[in-house]
């Protein structure tokens, strides 16, 4: 069969007897984890967040881990930077004009 396809053999057994790893498996259990904190934080958290959700569960993971399964899982957070107050500015030579003019 190979032979037909024209695949070498350690293709073929590679596919056939592949086993998952324990990171691996690790790894998409904690993309589930991560996925669900996520959705039930309104999808505001980011790395640094959800690594202390984890925490919380007792799963201690570094950040970069943590950063790496979510740009797999396709998890963002989404930013909302804090209102700022715009500066007001007194330009006092217009003002100087407006009190004459007055």
């Amino acid at each position: 069969m190979t032979c037909l396809l024209r695949i070498p053999k350690s293709t073929h057994f590679n596919c056939v007897y592949y086993i998952e790893t324990n990171r691996q498996r690790e790894d998409n259990i904690l993309k589930d984890l991560l996925w669900d904190t996520w959705q039930n934080y309104y999808r505001v958290y980011g790395a640094p967040r959800l690594r202390l959700a984890l925490v919380n569960l007792n799963l201690y993971h570094g950040i970069n881990r943590i950063r790496r399964l979510m740009r797999e899982a396709g998890i963002y957070s989404v930013i909302s930077r804090r209102f700022s107050k715009p500066i007001t500015t007194v330009d006092y030579s217009i003002r100087h004009l407006q009190e004459a003019n007055a």
